[in-house]
């Protein structure tokens, strides 16, 4: 019996941006048409405020989009993707494809540094006033850079609002599959 395919986001440190692109992530696979549940290691309070929704009870689930719910725990059904947003979890063998997110700063790349090699691939969320460049990181890590994404103020504005979900105009590329992600 096979299992549901999980893809888990791990932050370096906090604020980088890991439930910011988990939701993304699970946004763009349920606008594709997959069936996805996005979930958190330490509780979905955060995710439901950025998706828009209200937090689901204990064992139920939230709507987000067609194809998409909210839930504390993960989904068994196999045709499902499994989201899952693990904050600063990075020593949790998580299971599936787990990318390390982490921004452009001296201490997310310090953090980065101890947390394990067993990641698919590091995200790296960059922006424009910080100092370090994509070559500094792969300079100094060993895992691939499989997404770059740029700090894009819409995005910070739609997830403060909870429109996330409804922000048409924002596009994201974070196709994982091309290693190429574009915030417009």
């Amino acid at each position: 019996m096979s299992s549901p395919t999980t893809v888990t986001f791990v932050g370096a440190k906090g604020g980088a941006g890991t439930s910011t692109v988990a939701a993304l992530h699970a946004i763009q696979l349920a606008r594709l048409g997959r069936t996805v549940r996005l979930s958190a290691n330490d509780g979905v309070d955060d995710l439901a405020a950025i998706v828009g929704v209200p937090c689901p009870a204990p064992n139920d689930t939230a709507k987000v989009l067609p194809g998409l719910t909210l839930a504390e725990q993960r989904c068994t059904d196999t045709d499902a993707i499994n989201v899952v947003d693990a904050g600063t979890d990075c020593f949790t063998d998580h299971g599936g494809s787990v990318y390390l997110v982490l921004r452009n700063d001296y201490l997310s790349l310090r953090r980065a540094l101890n947390a394990p090699r067993t990641t698919t691939g590091l995200i790296l969320v960059t922006e424009a006033q910080r100092p370090l460049t994509r070559r500094d990181v792969e300079d100094v890590l060993p895992q691939p850079i499989v997404v770059e994404l740029g700090l894009d103020p819409a995005i910070a504005r739609a997830v403060d609002a909870g429109l996330l979900t409804t922000a048409r105009h924002l596009r994201v590329d974070l196709s994982l599959a091309t290693g190429a992600a574009h915030a417009r």
